[in-house]
Formats: C-alpha cells, sequence, structure tokens
C-alpha cells in the first residue's frame, strides 16, 4: 500500500471507531485550506492523529481503539462469546499476517476492514 492508501485506511477505520473530524478555526498560512482536529469518541481532542493513532503502524493503537469494537461486532453478528469472537477476528488477522509479514497493524487493519465491509 502506498502513503495515500495508508492514510485512508486510518482515516476509515478512526472514522468507524468514532472519531470525528471539526474544524478547529484555523487555517493554513494562505487562508485558503481550513484546519481540522480529530475529537476521540470520549470527546478528547487529537490533533495529531496521525501520530497517535496511526492504526496501520501501532499494534498498541489497533489493541486499544479498533480490537473491542470489532469484538463487539463480532458477537452481535454472530450471537457468540467473546471467545469465540477473538478467535474469528484472530484467524481474520493471520490470513492477512500471512500476505504482509511483518506488518502485524496493518494485517490487522486490514482484516478489521474487510470485516466492517471493506475490500
Amino acid at each position: 500500500m502506498n502513503e495515500q492508501e495508508l492514510q485512508e485506511l486510518n482515516k476509515k477505520l478512526a472514522e468507524w471507531r468514532g472519531f470525528t473530524q471539526e474544524n478547529d478555526g484555523w487555517w493554513d498560512t494562505d487562508k485558503t485550506i481550513p484546519s481540522y482536529v480529530w475529537i476521540d469518541p470520549d470527546g478528547n481532542c487529537c490533533t495529531f492523529i496521525e501520530r497517535q493513532y496511526n492504526f496501520t503502524q501501532s499494534l498498541d493503537a489497533c489493541l486499544k481503539h479498533l480490537v473491542p469494537k470489532a469484538i463487539d461486532e463480532i458477537m452481535a453478528e454472530h450471537k457468540c462469546s467473546s471467545d469465540v469472537a477473538y478467535a474469528i477476528l484472530f484467524k481474520k488477522w493471520l490470513q492477512e499476517l500471512e500476505l504482509i509479514i511483518p506488518k502485524a497493524a496493518l494485517a490487522l487493519c486490514l482484516a478489521i476492514e474487510k470485516m466492517i465491509g471493506g475490500k
């Protein structure tokens, strides 16, 4: 994946998880492009989401923010326990990981993207 595709995937996953983008009232130096901040699902400002929540590069960010929601959705869809939901997600993750070792975070992101209706 190229850099633009990675940024689009990060944005898609952030929005799926409940992060929102809001205009912070600032503009670039030419006053042509508005500046945006990310608001996390708890209402906290995340000005630099690319660094804090770079899901495609941070397994920690994936496990903290994406996996809990993915597990909830799998449990609802399959009417199963969390143990079974983790097994389902883990299997999908391993299938992606086989294709792009050693990028574990990206593989998890791609597995979740497919689960939520991506490619």
